[in-house]
């Protein structure tokens, strides 16, 4: 009994590695898509909201001033509960294109360089939307700041409903406060069987 076990598990796992891939797959497109955000036209026609400014703590020091700019000290680094804001991402996709609300919170040295993450949803322009979270970090170079996202949401209704979608937004900013900024988004939108 022992040896006809031993001979057919092989027989049995690879019947089962020729039926699985079958049965669990998925149909995936890759999508690209441009994100700007630009509420009060610094890089030309105003695009997007300002929603709110959040929280802001500078570990060490007391805030200053207005949340829009640097709200802490020059030595004190920025961390940021919160925000939100919303955004504009086009395609010729029409599964990912749409406004975006994004909830921003940062860790961020001196330099505003650091993690950030937080919570995102697209109302798509043709019905439905994506839900989801994001995480990254943000450095400074070349006389701006970069940062680069992994994005993972689910589709809710519309032709996007039970999807799911991964990403990577690449975004750039000439401003320390995010409060304009360009990005590319890069991903696959996976639809399970």
């Amino acid at each position: 009994m022992r040896k006809r076990l031993i001979l057919g598990l092989p027989v049995i796992l690879a019947a089962g590695m020729l039926i699985a891939p079958a049965g669990f797959a998925a149909d995936k497109s890759e999508f690209t898509a441009d994100e700007i955000y630009d509420p009060f036209g610094y890089m030309g026609t105003p695009v997007g909201q300002f929603v709110s400014a959040g929280t802001a703590n500078c570990p060490g020091h007391e805030p200053i001033g207005d949340p829009m700019l640097p709200p802490c000290p020059a030595d004190s680094r920025t961390h940021i509960r919160s925000g939100v804001l919303v955004s504009r991402v086009s395609s010729t996709d029409a599964l990912v294109a749409g406004w975006m609300t994004v909830e921003l919170n940062t860790n961020w040295n001196i330099y505003f360089e650091g993690p950030i993450w937080g919570t995102f949803s697209i109302m798509l322009d043709s019905g439905g939307s994506w839900a989801g979270t994001w995480q990254g970090k943000r450095v400074y170079e070349n006389g701006y700041w970069t940062g680069t996202l992994k994005v993972r949401g689910k589709g809710i209704g519309g032709s996007v409903d039970g999807m799911i979608m991964m990403a990577e937004d690449h975004l750039q900013s000439f401003i320390p406060m995010p409060i304009a900024y360009v990005g590319v988004i890069e991903g696959v939108i996976i639809e399970p069987k």
